[in-house]
């Protein structure tokens, strides 16, 4: 051939190639359908799903609701494996729900049904069973945490239960390990230790006078609520002398509700006092509300006789406000007190602080840690597809930045600093970070368990967006190492969320290559369906949105309420109907 022609077909192939090539990279990627997962509460299908004579929940209900979600294009479901602290299935290391009587006292019917359903099919092996029969890949949704749940009131429990609730001292669903070995938790900063003896005193000095005043403001976040729901009218006050037994408060006093800094405030004037615990009780039963607690101490102000305002803690309650204690040493969350039967309670004086965290293990203890993988090293028997770690929790606290700062934890931050914790923000900021890494390693030993199978967690805002109103406090500012997570192999996917209890944030594009090691790691977002009501509009315009988010997955939670509304599965369906079309 020709030289000259040779050079020309050569340059001419060469130029097709290359052609080709900076058009296949131009092209634009694929858009992601993200695959929408649910995740099942299995005690709320025993709980509530089940209307037959039985006294277990039968298996063919259960699997006719779990076609359901087959059929209407789920191809992941979650099963939530525990009930708090406690296990779906037979255990070695920890409990199962129902022994020893640990179990929602107050539902004893649908407990006892639980319990009994446990005698007819494991949870755990029949939901892997029937998931992959249809299709479905199931996973493990397991808590990070103990998540100690519900702490009740041994005056409104019957007697069958009364020795095990002071066994319990009212943690019914807590993993009794924890009980028995307290210092695996969370244990509070010691500069914030206060004796018996300091208690006593602050308290008699507290009380030495009536209180006259009490002054209730709600958090800035809430300026949009309206004033004037509670009046004088409709506010009841009650007092006691034990938080056991409440009586009213039949003398008259002054009322004033008003706005500061744009912020409700209920000014109670012209008391006279004399009893240590407060109940303020709005007979105003609906579902609207004007008022939030977010804080034990601080929002609410107490002043006596001379005017002189003296220290008080501050929680809410529910029930009858004459019989119903108030649990003062653990603020669970914000809460509308006049919402339904809520009511808010406070306490003249302070209260010995709680040492340890329930329900918050601290990974970076050598007990903490071994519990926590013996547990999983169980669950990993199981042939689930794959485990999802939840990070959300009953278990909060109000001042949780104050725990974490137990001696293993200290003798670790010493040795690393080389000098004691002194409660400086620089100090204060190395022992979250000494935790977060106990978290990293408990990730890296529970994924060496999995013979391969992938581990996703549910993502809290890293410590960078600290700042979001959306950050999660449940853990103080924990920050999340994520670089290290999949530097290790150990987290192959995450669902993001927002705070405790709310629907997921978007902040997929903290997720750069920098931080996943150009990874090829799976994200998601999370989505709690009892936010939807039975507002569909609002869910399809959420959804819709995150149908098109270009994410790997939606976690929806939780599955019931999918089976309960069908248009809501048909709606999920509906684009991979038109996505098979193309």
């Amino acid at each position: 051939m020709h030289s000259a022609m040779k050079n020309f077909l050569l340059a001419t192939v060469t130029l097709s190639v290359a052609g080709a090539f900076v058009h296949a990279q131009d092209a634009p990627t694929a858009k992601k359908t993200p695959q929408v997962s649910a995740t099942i509460d299995f005690l709320d299908y025993v709980f509530s799903m089940h209307k037959g004579p039985e006294d277990y929940y039968p298996l063919e209900e259960y699997e006719k609701e779990l076609k359901q979600l087959a059929d209407a294009g789920i191809r992941k479901i979650y099963l939530r494996v525990n009930v708090c602290g406690l296990t779906h299935y037979p255990t070695k290391v920890a409990a199962q729900y129902g022994d020893n009587d640990a179990l929602h006292w107050t539902y004893e019917k649908e407990a006892l049904r639980l319990v009994e359903t446990y005698k007819h099919y494991n949870p755990c092996t029949e939901t892997i069973r029937i998931g992959h029969k249809y299709g479905m890949e199931v996973w493990a949704w397991e808590s990070l945490h103990d998540d100690a749940g519900v702490c009740y009131s041994n005056a409104n429990i019957s007697e069958r239960y009364k020795s095990i609730y002071d066994k319990l001292k009212g943690w019914a669903l807590m993993d009794p390990f924890y009980m028995d070995n307290p210092d695996a938790l969370a244990e509070i900063d010691p500069r914030f230790k206060i004796t018996d003896i300091d208690v006593q005193k602050i308290n008699e000095e507290a009380r030495r006078l009536p209180i006259e005043k009490i002054v209730f403001t709600n958090p800035s976040k809430w300026k949009g609520l309206p004033l004037g729901k509670i009046t004088q009218e409709n506010l009841r006050i009650y007092v006691s002398a034990d938080n056991k037994q409440y009586t009213p408060y039949d003398k008259p006093f002054s009322f004033m509700a008003h706005k500061v800094n744009g912020c409700n405030q209920i000014v109670i004037s012209g008391l006279n006092i004399t009893q240590p615990y407060i109940k303020l009780d709005c007979t105003d039963n609906s579902s609207n509300y004007s008022m939030v607690i977010t804080q034990q101490t601080g929002q609410g102000e107490l002043y006596n006789t001379k005017g002189k305002m003296v220290p008080s803690v501050w929680n809410w309650g529910s029930g009858n406000p004459e019989k119903t204690w108030i649990n003062f040493s653990q603020l669970s969350g914000p809460a509308a007190w006049d919402y339904q039967d809520r009511c808010v309670g406070c306490l003249v004086g302070v209260i010995p602080q709680t040492q340890y965290y329930l329900g918050v293990v601290e990974y970076a203890t050598e007990k903490g840690m071994k519990h926590g993988v013996d547990r999983f090293r169980e669950l990993a028997e199981y042939p689930f597809d794959g485990f999802m770690f939840n990070t959300r929790c009953h278990s909060v606290r109000a001042d949780a930045e104050r725990y974490g700062f137990n001696p293993e934890v200290l003798a670790k931050f010493k040795a690393r600093y080389d000098h004691d914790y002194n409660g400086t923000e620089a100090d204060k900021e190395g022992v979250c970070q000494i935790r977060a890494e106990g978290i990293a390693d408990f990730f890296k030993n529970c994924k060496a368990l999995t013979n391969g199978r992938p581990i996703y967690m549910s993502a809290p805002l890293p410590i960078e967006m600290k700042g979001d109103d959306n950050f999660n406090t449940t853990f103080g500012p924990l920050p999340w190492l994520y670089k290290r997570y999949f530097a290790d192999g150990s987290i192959d996917g995450v669902v993001m969320i927002g705070k405790n209890w709310q629907n997921g944030t978007d902040f997929s594009s903290y997720f750069t290559d920098e931080i996943t090691g150009s990874k090829p790691i799976k994200i998601g977002i999370f989505r709690e369906g009892a936010k939807y009501g039975r507002d569909m509009d609002f869910f399809k315009k959420d959804m819709g949105k995150l149908l098109d988010s270009n994410l790997d997955e939606i976690e929806f939670y939780e599955s019931m309420i999918l089976n309960q509304r069908p248009e809501m599965l048909e709606f999920i369906r509906k684009p991979r109907m038109d996505t098979n079309k193309h």
